[in-house]
Formats: structure tokens, sequence, C-alpha cells
């Protein structure tokens, strides 16, 4: 009896494992931009992702007009639209994104999914 439940229990882990190890890691990388009213200023906002391997932006979506993704301080792309950037490969390193403001917009977000 106790064979049996240990080897019920060794197939349940051995059957989790292989669905588990089906699913790819998705990060996600989040950005604002905040015009001040009455005034010229933006604030802008994004907690860095750090990434230690390869990875594809597969996803974007967003309330904005285009938007910019930046490696430590460097500016390494700008987009126009949400479907530009699918494919792109970003290498490991810390990552920042932040939308562009559409005319009369007061907030904008993206929100760029990596796998």
């Amino acid at each position: 009896m106790i064979n049996l439940v240990i080897k019920n229990s060794l197939l349940i882990i051995s059957l989790l494992v292989l669905t588990l190890s089906g699913f790819t890691q998705v990060t996600k990388l989040v950005g604002e931009q905040i015009r001040t009213p009455d005034s010229d200023k933006v604030e802008l906002k994004c907690i860095p992702v750090k990434i230690t391997k390869t990875m594809q932006i597969d996803k974007v979506t967003g309330n904005n007009d285009g938007f910019w993704i930046q490696k430590d301080s460097e500016t390494i792309y700008k987009f126009k639209d949400m479907k530009e950037p699918i494919g792109i490969r970003l290498k490991p390193g810390t990552y920042y994104v932040y939308p562009n403001l559409k005319a009369n917009q007061r907030e904008a977000q993206v929100e760029v999914s990596l796998h």
C-alpha cells in the first residue's frame, strides 16, 4: 500500500514538473508619463527590470503615442506603435520603458511583455 502511494506521488510530481516546464517565464516592463496640470512639466515613472538572459518582446499594450526603451541611461529603441517592437530581442541588462503622450493627454502608460 505504501509503495503504491509513493509511486502515485512520484507520478503526480513528475507530471507537474513536465507541465510547468512547458511554460515560459514572462517578464513585464511597465512605464508611465504624467503631465503636471497647468504646466509643461512631465514625470516619468518606471520600475527598472533587470534581465539576466536575452528575452524577446512578444506583446505591447498601453494608451500612448509610441514609446521608448532605455538600457541603463541610454535610449536604445524608439517605437511609433505597438506592433513594431514585436520580436525585438533585449540582451541582459537593466531596462526602462516610457510612453509618449498623445496631444492633450495628461497620462500615458505602456506595458511590454518579454519572454
